[in-house]
């Protein structure tokens, strides 16, 4: 089966009349742009749900998830709607989506992310390999710059 033939799995979210937006998972090029901008947020979400023993998708583990993050890292939130769409940032913020339709698409990004990772566990398992694979090729790139270089004397080279 060639890729072309691939569907990513959406869930349609309705906006009310005849209007919906279809949300995916979060991909890896996705956390790979939300990881340099969103990283301490990131960490905290995923140790928040760590600290969960109840199923991810259960009422109360959602609600304190959505809360926790809307209080302390909105921006992480309008990012994940607008990867999830394939929209524009910009487009997502101006929009001023409702918080009832923001929690039915995020419920729905989590739901379809963790289902493709193939559980929760799966998941924090692939993006810390990700997250300390990018890490450390981060740091072999700035290792991997010359100690010194040759300078022409009038600072060209700085």
């Amino acid at each position: 089966m060639p890729l072309s033939t691939y569907v990513v799995p959406r869930i349609v979210i309705p906006l009310g009349g005849d209007n919906s937006m279809a949300v995916r998972g979060i991909n890896l090029d996705d956390f790979t742009f939300l990881l340099p901008n969103h990283f301490e947020a990131m960490s905290k979400v995923v140790a928040l749900y760590q600290t969960h023993t109840e199923s991810v998708f259960s009422s109360r583990a959602f609600t304190d998830f959505i809360l926790a993050v809307a209080k302390d890292f909105p921006g992480l939130l309008s990012e994940v709607i607008s990867l999830s769409t394939d929209e524009d940032m910009a487009e997502v913020r101006k929009v001023k989506l409702p918080m009832s339709i923001q929690l039915a698409a995020l419920s729905a990004i989590l739901k379809l992310t963790v289902e493709e990772a193939g559980g929760l566990g799966n998941l924090i398992g692939q993006l810390r390999a990700a997250a300390g694979k990018a890490m450390a090729e981060a740091a072999l790139a700035g290792s991997a710059a010359p100690a010194s270089s040759s300078s022409t004397g009038n600072g060209a080279n700085r």
